[in-house]
C-alpha cells in the first residue's frame, strides 16, 4: 500500500497557538474602534474578550497595544486565559518588546492555574528549550495535564511521544489510545497516524481495510 507520512511533534509554539482549538474566537461584536479601555472593575472575562477582539481584529480594528493593555487588566484579576495571551504577546513581540523569559513566566502562571492551552504551550517551550532548558520529562508532564482535560493537540502529541519513545518508553498501544482520543476530537493528523498503525500493524493486528477507513477520514476535512 502507499505509505502515508507520519506527522511529528509540534515544533513551534506559534503553530500551537494557531492550532489551539479551545481559544475563544468571538468577542464584543458591537464594539467600535473608539471603545474605551475597560476598567478593572469589569469582569475579567469581559476585559479579556475585548482584548482578544483587538488582538484578532474581530469587529474592531486590530490593535496590539490595546490588546496587551486589556490582557494586562484581566491578569490583574488573576484570569488565566489573559495570562496565557500575555505570554503569547511577549513571545511574538506584539504590543510589547519581545521577551521569551516573560513569555515563559506568564504561560507558566496560566498553566499552574490549570488552563489547558497554556499547559500545552508550556510543554512545547520545554520541548524547544525556549527560555528554559530542554526537559522531556517536564514536557511530558505538561502535555499529560492538558491531554487529561481533553486538549486535542496534547493528546495527539502524546501519541507521537509514545510512538517514537521520546522521553518515555516506546509503547504502541498507549500511542494508539492517545491517537484515538485525538481522532475522536477531530484531529485529522491523528486519524492519519491511526491509518499507519493499521497498515503496518503497530500495536494492532495489521488490517488494510481499517487503514483505508482511517486514511479516508483524515482526507475528508469538512
Amino acid at each position: 500500500m502507499y505509505q502515508k507520512k507520519f506527522y511529528t511533534l509540534t515544533q513551534s509554539i506559534l503553530l500551537a497557538t494557531v492550532l489551539s482549538s479551545s481559544l475563544i474566537t468571538s468577542a464584543c461584536s458591537a464594539e467600535s474602534s473608539n471603545t474605551p479601555i475597560l476598567s478593572n472593575q469589569r469582569p475579567p472575562t469581559e476585559i479579556y474578550k475585548l482584548g482578544l477582539a483587538y488582538y484578532e481584529g474581530d469587529s474592531v480594528p486590530e490593535d496590539d497595544d490595546k490588546a496587551f493593555e486589556l490582557f494586562q487588566k484581566a491578569t490583574d484579576q488573576g484570569y488565566a486565559p489573559a495570562k496565557h495571551y500575555l505570554g503569547i504577546m511577549y513571545y511574538e513581540g506584539l504590543g510589547v518588546e519581545q521577551n521569551y523569559q516573560k513569555a515563559f513566566e506568564w504561560i507558566e502562571q496560566a498553566a499552574n492555574q490549570g488552563y489547558a492551552n497554556a499547559q500545552f504551550d508550556l510543554g512545547v517551550m520545554y520541548h524547544e528549550g525556549i527560555a528554559v532548558e530542554q526537559d522531556e520529562i517536564k514536557k511530558l508532564e505538561w502535555l499529560q495535564q492538558a491531554a487529561n482535560q481533553g486538549y486535542t493537540d496534547a493528546q495527539f502529541n502524546l501519541g507521537i511521544m509514545y510512538y517514537e519513545g521520546i522521553g518515555i518508553e516506546q509503547d504502541y498501544q498507549k500511542a494508539m489510545q492517545w491517537y484515538l482520543l485525538a481522532a475522536n476530537n477531530g484531529s485529522f493528523d491523528a486519524q492519519n497516524n491511526i491509518g499507519n498503525f493499521y497498515e503496518y500493524g503497530y500495536g494492532v493486528p495489521q488490517d488494510y481495510d481499517k487503514a483505508f477507513e482511517w486514511y479516508t477520514k483524515a482526507a475528508i476535512k469538512d
